[in-house]
């Protein structure tokens, strides 16, 4: 493409939607409501990073990113350390998702993808506000930014099935952070095109990350991509072009997943943003996982799980597994593999009523009694359940006890779920929760009062500034 080609003589249809999307969607353009939701992400995203940060495994991320400079840095969470913008997004991205507590999107009623998979679109966050720092944006710009980068790639969610074709979906950060990077860097038609090309051809990623005894990586392949979607949109700044049929080409995108995809509507006028979808956890641990762990909980006042024979649970297919197929999950051995086994979530909840970040300590996972209730959980697809996922998310236990006696229990749409919505309230007690013994309860309540009116602020520093925790 040429500097003066239209956007209509963009060849593949993919790379021409989502440019002209990206290039003519306006600040104005947003309702309040999807405003208001966008200023809900970045707060929900804020607090899980303000905790994530003092992880170990996103302090080894701090000791790679102080080992780079840049001209135009980007700042840490927590820290005034400032690196490369690349690096600030995988940092700030990894800390807001390694507790697996971000935020999701599966799609809605009207998604033909029909929730394959579940990127959190908060790893994009980090790439967006390393790409807003650099660009010296507004709050009112940034807003804008997670607008973008969540309508990307929930469209992408909506249309595109990746997981069922066997591979991940941290390439649709890479796509949807390139595009909030190239409008809030302020690039030419010409380049949003290729900046979206540059992020989707050398980032295909595998799915084995997320199977097995799992490690780390699951938890830093999403900012990955979104590190590589704000490379992408810097390459494409500097004049740099990617190949023109990046997703209907012979060897492009669609061609490797063997599935044939087209857009549907964006946000606007006549649609609504997807970002007001947006599927927050109440739990920290996977999202799919939510509601039964929630009716563990529930179920608990009225059974003695150590009293339990069998206990069949049906979900919907991507949601089960076998012993034999993933034998790591009835037994974890880390922290991730912890967070994503159904069977042993299920149990810890049964036996102490909560999840809390000591759920997912050796001391627990490896206890005896929560293995032995973990033993007794199978997993089953009901067929019903997954032809109405995601909109409608189910859940039924069938319980035998050891005296004989059966319990059923039946549950819809998990707290956080945008048809069972959280409170303001809950939203800012999450905040609270992972904010307040870091920060202070007066800190932590100025960086919600600075979010909460972040299209009042002229530049992100005050937000940065606020996520240090306070000291001794």
């Amino acid at each position: 493409m040429t500097a003066t080609q239209p956007l209509t003589e963009i060849a593949d249809s993919v790379v021409r939607d989502f440019t002209s999307f990206v290039t003519q969607v306006s600040y104005a353009d947003i309702p309040e409501t999807a405003r208001a939701a966008a200023k809900r992400c970045l707060l929900d995203a804020i607090g899980c990073g303000v905790a994530g940060a003092q992880t170990d495994v996103v302090r080894a991320l701090r000791t790679v990113a102080t080992t780079a400079t840049s001209t135009r840095p980007a700042t840490l969470f927590g820290t005034s350390i400032q690196t490369t913008p690349e690096m600030a997004a995988f940092v700030n991205g990894s800390a807001i998702r390694c507790l697996d507590f971000n935020d999701d999107y599966f799609g809605t009623d009207e998604s033909n993808a029909h929730g394959d998979t579940g990127p959190h679109p908060s790893d994009n966050i980090g790439g967006v506000l390393a790409a807003a720092q650099i660009a010296g944006a507004t709050g009112a710009e940034t807003i804008l930014g997670l607008v973008i980068a969540y309508e990307v790639c929930g469209q992408l969610v909506d249309e595109v099935v990746i997981r069922g074709n066997g591979w991940d979906h941290p390439t649709f950060h890479s796509i949807a952070t390139a595009a909030a990077a190239s409008r809030l860097l302020g690039l030419s038609s010409e380049q949003v095109a290729n900046a979206l090309r540059l992020a989707v051809v050398p980032n295909i990623c595998l799915y084995q990350s997320r199977v097995g005894s799992i490690s780390n990586w699951k938890g830093l392949a999403g900012p990955n991509g979104s590190r590589n979607g704000l490379f992408a949109a810097l390459l494409a700044e500097a004049g740099v072009t990617g190949p023109e049929m990046a997703f209907e080409g012979s060897r492009g995108f669609m061609r490797q997943l063997d599935h044939q995809f087209s857009l549907g509507p964006f946000g606007g006028p006549d649609h609504q943003f997807r970002i007001e979808n947006t599927y927050f956890k109440h739990l920290p641990l996977r999202y799919e996982m939510q509601l039964p762990v929630q009716m563990a909980i529930e179920v608990r006042e009225t059974i003695d799980p150590l009293q339990i024979a069998a206990m069949k649970v049906y979900m919907e297919s991507k949601s089960v597994v076998t012993r034999e197929s993933e034998p790591a999950i009835w037994k974890p051995t880390n922290r991730e593999t912890a967070d994503h086994s159904g069977p042993y979530l299920i149990a810890a909840a049964l036996l102490d009523g909560k999840i809390t970040h000591e759920t997912f300590e050796p001391t627990r996972f490896q206890a005896e009694d929560v293995l032995g209730v973990t033993d007794t959980i199978e997993l089953i697809e009901d067929p019903g359940y997954t032809a109405s996922f995601p909109w409608k998310m189910a859940c039924r236990f069938e319980i035998q006890l050891k005296d004989g006696k059966e319990v059923v229990l039946e549950g819809v749409n998990p707290k956080g779920h945008p048809l069972r919505p959280m409170s303001e309230e809950e939203f800012a007690g999450k905040f609270f929760g992972q904010t307040q013994s870091l920060l202070g309860q007066q800190q932590a309540d100025e960086l919600l009062r600075v979010i909460g009116r972040l299209e009042a602020e002229s530049s992100l520093d005050r937000i940065f500034a606020l996520t240090a925790p306070r000291t001794p």
